[in-house]
């Protein structure tokens, strides 16, 4: 069975598709509910996540605020990621003017709404990558993107085949087991049965002889041979 994906999943696919690859996440930080750190090797962004339960409180929110403008100092872009149902509460424009990024997110996928101002000593080789970049023809990154998204599909193929041979082994042993108690039952019924057939009639009481069959040796020639 598919793992259901969390929501660091959802804001980490949206910036994957732009490039970036995941370092970690929840490096530590107690200010946030949540924290990734992505980067395409020449650009570290870090995102705070706000919670539902979170964005009911304006002291957390302001709180997580202030830890991201902190991140500023440490990596070259910040993004603040709350609810998509609670982003009537962020003022998007003081996140412009302090130039941390924005990201709506629900179980649904994630929306980049403000994007990260990046600090002026990256934007140099931002553009130096860009400039390789503009080298690779197109259609190799659309086969490259088609590569990933059919070994994607072939990877999840696998994952439910597994799933349905571990739900078959679990049933099959279930029923070898019964099968052994069964045989095991029929076996014993079998034994006790031809004990029973294999048991000599017992002759040794005389007294249900008839008088002129008791001391006889010729019953007795009889009896041992039988």
């Amino acid at each position: 069975m598919r793992r259901r994906p969390t929501i660091e999943d959802i804001i980490s696919s949206l910036l994957i598709d732009e490039g970036f690859y995941e370092v970690s996440r929840n490096n530590g930080s107690m200010e946030v509910d949540s924290q990734l750190i992505l980067s395409d090797g020449k650009v570290d962004i870090a995102v705070n996540i706000l919670s539902e339960d979170s964005c009911n409180s304006r002291s957390i929110i302001h709180e997580t605020l202030i830890e991201t403008l902190r991140l500023q100092s440490k990596y070259d872009g910040v993004i603040l990621a709350v609810p998509r149902r609670y982003s009537k509460i962020i003022d998007e424009s003081v996140l412009v003017k302090y130039g941390v990024g924005l990201i709506i997110y629900d179980m649904m996928g994630a929306e980049e709404i403000i994007p990260p101002r990046l600090n002026n000593n990256r934007k140099e080789k931002v553009e130096g990558i860009r400039k390789n970049t503009q080298n690779v023809p197109i259609n190799e990154i659309t086969l490259l993107r088609s590569e990933i998204s059919r070994i994607t599909r072939i990877l999840e193929e696998m994952e439910a085949r597994l799933d349905r041979i571990e739900r078959e082994q679990r049933i099959l042993a279930s029923r070898i087991s019964e099968l052994e108690k069964t045989k095991t039952s029929i076996i014993g019924e079998e034994r006790i049965s031809q004990q029973i057939k294999s048991k000599p009639p017992n002759y040794s009481n005389e007294e249900a002889l008839p008088s002129y069959l008791r001391d006889n040796p010729w019953i007795d020639i009889l009896s041992k041979r039988m």
